[in-house]
């Protein structure tokens, strides 16, 4: 291969387009601002514990995410800026841009301490809650 043709093949893997993708902060300032999130969050986001309580481990009916439409772009005031920040910095694992609710927003620890291999499609389309309960019944069955 010369140099000429070198370069024209770079030049245009370049030129590509590349599709733009949401990042963690969009997808966590759309929920701040979808679900008008205060301040008192951050202490739910202390709070939050491995198990569920009260919650049953049989379980019959799946729970499906519901689709958020979030934009490509946030445009969030200083308040919304620092909460959504503050939010990504407390959580800070990597299911965290496939949280679609707030309560998704608080599940994502626990799960990820259950779980950190989960695939993104099982992430994308089942709720949090479900996942959780799967992994803890697995947990559960290996004991």
């Amino acid at each position: 291969m010369n140099l000429l043709h070198h370069i024209k093949r770079k030049r245009a893997k370049q030129k590509r387009k590349q599709p733009i993708r949401r990042n963690v902060f969009n997808q966590i300032c759309s929920l701040v601002i979808e679900y008008d999130l205060k301040e008192s969050f951050l202490g739910d986001l202390d709070n939050v514990e491995d198990d569920l309580p009260g919650e049953n481990l049989n379980f019959n009916r799946v729970k499906l995410k519901t689709p958020l439409e979030s934009s490509l772009f946030s445009l969030a005031t200083k308040d919304e800026y620092s909460l959504t920040m503050s939010i990504i910095g407390k959580v800070n694992n990597a299911y965290l841009k496939f949280a679609n609710s707030p309560e998704e927003i608080l599940l994502c620890g626990p799960l990820y301490r259950l779980n950190p291999a989960l695939t993104n499609q099982k992430l994308m389309r089942y709720h949090f809650q479900t996942l959780l309960l799967h992994e803890r019944a697995k947990a559960n069955r290996e004991i």
